[in-house]
């Protein structure tokens, strides 16, 4: 799992305005702690799952026979990948957790961390309620260790409400996307001193650019004032300590002490960037007489960015960088939004790699800290949002709202990745005072990142710019525009939804409308960026939906590219993606029109016909795209293959072929992943049908039988439709089970397919307050 260390103003169970304070502990000798002073513990396995409310589901002596056993993340319900009713998975829902913590912990403190249930979540300790969080997208955390027997089995109990709330965002009117539900994000166990950081916020210094800025909040959960001294080191990826700043005070009795200080000078800093992204380790330590009470770790880059409102452009350490980019929900089939980090991570890498991205948009609504780090981790710029669709509710709605700032801004603002906080609700109509307050809250907590609010046209007021990036959805200005600096969040959608079985025809329009839109906004020099819409068919209950799904996406549900998906690969940097070059043509003469478009981030392309050359053609088409696009027209078909080469400086870099094809004859399976490990980790299997040349080919009305045996779980369906000769399903493994995983596919009149693949152990979690997985 993702160890998040960090836990926010709501997890010590009192809570005042601008301030935080705890219910004293009995005071505890914090010298007699452990040789390790806080302790992260993987708590996403041993859970125990049922559906609907129960009157009694806090109860120690409940009965538990008929709950099944569960690992986090976890989706209250599994649904088909489309065509469903959101009734399905709009219920209430419980998760109880047995765990003994051991005498000699009884000094420590136990904090329960959830970074995001869907979407009312209330905890329970051995019956006692603990604490309760609304919203769908944001952690939180609640100090149990009051509530604990200590040697004694214990009952954790999670009621989760994932019905409809119109008072809390992003709901109140139809929206765009479904929440789902379920406990969708990691849960840990932090055990820890008293005595212990609750956040770090680690920034370069804006003037001596080779120091590092911390801020730091100290609580202290104990019935005396504590004198420390918070101590933090930046470590680079040797380990190597090469920066150290300090400071001490006195946090009183059931308080906390926020402190700020500047480290000493980094010798030849590494700078983060999207080519280069180098991550420093920020560790902070409180003392108390030279003895280490608690130490917190997070990961940051250092880099300079700003957008210019002189010439519109975004610079990162110096240099202008072109913002190309793709909206992402991060929902998944059959599994809603409870995807394992495995899954999380991919879709970074997919973004950036498959589909030539310099930036994403977090739409709409922040997500899921293992996808955020993954995009410090490849360079993978990020926009990111509140949660909230078109609609601003009531005072009560939108001081949940202003929670929601916090919570986002808070968790995330040490990802070097993220260039800008968005502060307003997407799409919606001017409320000023509320969103002079967003804007207040963000720059307070994070004065080194400006805020951003999307809008749409009609539904705002020019004056009304209270944010310091304009970003607009669907409009391309001509000329100078009214705003600097201009960033368009969503381009390409309107009127561009495609099945991935649509006719040839239609998905290259598509493909081409993409192409339109981009060069038009590379055409003009004040624009800092596009943002695609979007990345991935999504599932939603909009009116505008066709059977549950929106078919936006340059890649289908299961992340398999369409044609314009290969063409956004196109217009990535060689360096980054590859030497891409592809042909936007399937060569069958009752689905292919006689124009063929090739894409390619090569510097010329060459067409075959079998042995024939068409010519080598400098791609020209849509001119002011990073990698023109290149056309034959009128191209007679004659049933056999085409090709494609990709040249780069005079030499062969890239090549693709397409063969006519008689059908598919086979069925192959393409996992992401084989090794996998033990305890909710999950990985996708990609099945296609395929013909005798090894192309992926259409077998309109084919069913496919699939199955998983052994040390995993199927999640998916088990007999369903291909679309375009494609569909996917995943795996999940269980807590505790290791060993050999075999997946079956077949379908009649394709030959079957067999992948296998093997479960390990997890790593174990070793602390002297061991406490049982």
């Amino acid at each position: 799992m993702k160890k998040t260390l960090s836990f926010y103003i709501s997890v010590f169970l009192c809570i005042t305005a601008g301030a935080h304070e705890c219910i004293a502990a009995p005071s505890v000798n914090l010298r007699s702690g452990t040789s390790s002073p806080r302790t992260v513990i993987d708590f996403n396995t041993r859970w125990l799952f049922k559906t609907g409310d129960l009157p009694n589901g806090a109860a120690v002596t409940l009965n538990e026979t008929s709950f099944t056993p569960v690992c986090l993340p976890h989706a209250n319900t599994i649904v088909p990948h489309r065509g469903f009713d959101m009734k399905i998975f709009r219920n209430v829902s419980w998760y109880r957790r047995h765990f003994t913590p051991p005498p000699e912990c009884r000094e420590r403190r136990f904090i329960l961390d959830f970074q995001g249930a869907s979407q009312i979540t209330e905890v329970f300790v051995n019956g006692t309620a603990v604490g309760i969080h609304r919203g769908a997208y944001t952690p939180f955390s609640f100090d149990i260790t009051d509530h604990l027997s200590f040697g004694k089995d214990n009952v954790i109990a999670v009621r989760v409400d994932s019905r409809k709330h119109r008072e809390i965002p992003p709901e109140g009117q139809a929206i765009d996307f479904m929440l789902f539900g379920g406990i969708t994000r990691d849960v840990s166990m932090i055990i820890t001193s008293p005595l212990h950081v609750d956040w770090i916020f680690a920034s370069r210094d804006s003037i001596m650019k080779n120091r590092v800025n911390i801020r730091s909040r100290i609580i202290n959960c104990d019935t005396v004032g504590r004198e420390c001294i918070i101590e933090t080191r930046i470590i680079d990826t040797t380990g190597a300590t090469v920066a150290f700043g300090s400071a001490s005070g006195t946090v009183e009795a059931a308080s906390s002490l926020e402190v700020a200080y500047t480290t000493t000078p980094i010798d030849r800093i590494r700078e983060w960037d999207i080519d280069t992204p180098y991550l420093y380790t920020v560790r902070t330590r409180i003392q108390i007489d030279s003895v280490a009470v608690d130490e917190y770790s997070e990961k940051t880059g250092l880099r300079s960015f700003s957008f210019s409102r002189a010439d519109g452009k975004f610079y990162l350490n110096g240099r202008p960088v072109w913002l190309s980019g793709l909206n992402r929900h991060e929902t998944f089939p059959f599994i809603g939004r409870a995807a394992a980090n495995r899954l999380q991570a991919a879709d970074a890498d997919i973004l950036k790699y498959e589909l030539g991205c310099t930036i994403v948009r977090c739409s709409h609504y922040p997500q899921d800290p293992e996808f955020l780090s993954r995009c410090d981790e490849i360079g993978l710029l990020v926009l990111e949002e509140i949660p909230g669709w078109g609609y601003v509710g009531d005072s009560a709605w939108q001081a949940i709202t202003l929670r929601n700032v916090e919570e986002m801004v808070v968790r995330d603002r040490n990802h070097p990745s993220i260039i800008s906080f968005g502060v307003r609700i997407n799409q919606s109509h001017d409320f000023n005072d509320f969103y002079r307050e967003t804007n207040r809250l963000s720059r307070t907590l994070d004065p080194t990142r400006p805020t951003h609010g999307v809008r749409l046209k009609g539904r705002y007021a020019p004056e009304n710019y209270l944010e310091d990036v304009w970003t607009h959805n669907f409009i391309i200005p001509e000329g100078k525009p009214q705003h600097l600096p201009w960033l368009i969040t969503e381009s390409f959608g309107i009127n561009c939804q495609v099945h991935s079985w649509d006719n040839e025809e239609k998905l290259i329009r598509i493909l081409l409308r993409f192409a339109e839109v981009m060069d038009s906004v590379a055409a003009n020099p004040y624009i800092c960026g596009q943002i695609g819409w979007c990345a991935f068919d999504y599932n939603s209950g909009y009116p505008t939906a066709d059977n549950g799904v929106c078919y936006y996406g340059a890649m289908d549900l299961y992340r398999i590219p369409k044609h314009a998906g290969m063409f956004l690969k196109s217009q990535g940097d060689p360096a980054t993606v590859g030497p891409v070059v592809y042909i936007a043509h399937t060569w069958n003469r009752k689905l292919s029109p006689n124009d063929v478009w090739v894409a390619s981030n090569c510097d010329k392309v060459e067409l075959f016909i079998g042995k024939k050359s068409l010519g080598i053609k400098k791609p020209d088409r849509f001119p002011s795209l990073p990698h023109p696009m290149a056309v034959w027209k009128g191209i007679p078909f004659k049933p056999g293959m085409l090709r494609a080469v990709g040249y780069c400086s005079d030499t062969i870099a890239a090549v693709h072929t397409r063969k006519t094809s008689k059908g598919p004859v086979t069925l192959k399976m393409i996992p992401d992943a084989t090794q996998l490990i033990e305890g909710g980790d999950m990985t996708r299997v990609v099945v296609l049908a395929v013909d005798r040349y090894g192309q992926t080919s259409s077998a309109p009305n084919t069913i496919v039988e699939l199955a998983v045996t052994g040390a995993a779980a199927f999640v998916g369906q088990h007999l369903i439709a291909l679309e375009d000769g494609k569909t996917a399903f995943f795996v999940k493994t269980k807590a505790g089970e290791t060993g050999p995983v075999t997946c079956r596919a077949k379908a009649r009149g394709l030959a079957p397919a067999v992948v296998k693949m093997a479960v390990q152990s997890a790593p174990e979690n070793l602390t002297d307050c061991r406490i049982q997985r």
